[in-house]
């Protein structure tokens, strides 16, 4: 079955993941900390981890919904310093622009769906001359929650008017392979430094490529798009 839809994720997908996300989440506990959260409820094995469970906290214990809203801007705050420090070093994955000029050339829709901050997003995709090949970017200051929720997904869903049999999402964690699979989604996994390829088939990816480059080939072996195209998008 063709598809109609490829979803991004961007950091160590399309770009390499150069955020320190152990310091990332080492300053937002400090943050967290400081203003009293108990450690026992800032768990440091991932940052959506850590925030889900702040929060969470912070809304058990009758802190004030403007005080939680005042208090995820200082933490969104935090973790922007890490990303654009990561998004400065950056470099492109390899295959990433050929991957993105043939799902064009065959009019498939394209979006990027990430955690990052907007304005850092943007910089990456204005960087590596990225933008003109994505129809839609769905950062997490659009997102009502971020990945693992389906929230941006489903957004970008509807946004293009698609299901998810028509649908294909690559991205290089556990959490993106997770997101995808709550829907229906197909995941494609690139095998970045933040997990294994076991890691990634065991939560459902259905293949997994050290770079975007087979990918390509990969799609045309399974039908998913045409072996040959020389239509352009207009």
């Amino acid at each position: 079955m063709g598809i109609e839809l490829v979803v991004f994720d961007l950091d160590g997908t399309l770009v390499t993941a150069e955020i320190d996300f152990q310091g990332m989440r080492r300053a937002i506990r400090d943050l967290l900390l400081d203003h009293a959260f108990p450690v026992e409820v800032l768990p440091m094995n991932s940052t959506q981890d850590l925030l889900r469970s702040a929060f969470a906290y912070a809304g058990e214990t009758g802190i004030t919904p403007v005080e939680i809203s005042e208090l995820r801007d200082k933490v969104y705050a935090e973790a922007v310093k890490f990303e654009w420090e990561g998004a400065k070093k950056a470099q492109l994955v390899s295959g990433a622009m050929e991957i993105l000029q043939t799902l064009q050339n065959h009019h498939i829709a394209t979006a990027i769906l990430t955690n990052d901050n907007r304005a850092v997003a943007e910089y990456i995709l204005e960087k590596f001359g990225i933008s003109p090949y994505i129809d839609l970017l769905i950062s997490r200051d659009e997102a009502p929650h971020m990945k693992p929720s389906t929230g941006g997904l489903e957004l970008i869903l509807k946004h293009f008017d698609k299901n998810p049999k028509q649908t294909l999402f690559i991205g290089d964690s556990t959490i993106d392979v997770m997101t995808a699979k709550k829907l229906g989604i197909i995941c494609i996994a690139r095998q970045s430094k933040l997990r294994t390829e076991n890691e990634l088939r065991a939560e459902g990816a259905i293949a997994v490529f050290q770079t975007l480059t087979p990918i390509i080939q990969y799609l045309h072996e399974q039908d998913m798009i045409p072996q040959s195209s020389n239509k352009t998008k207009g």
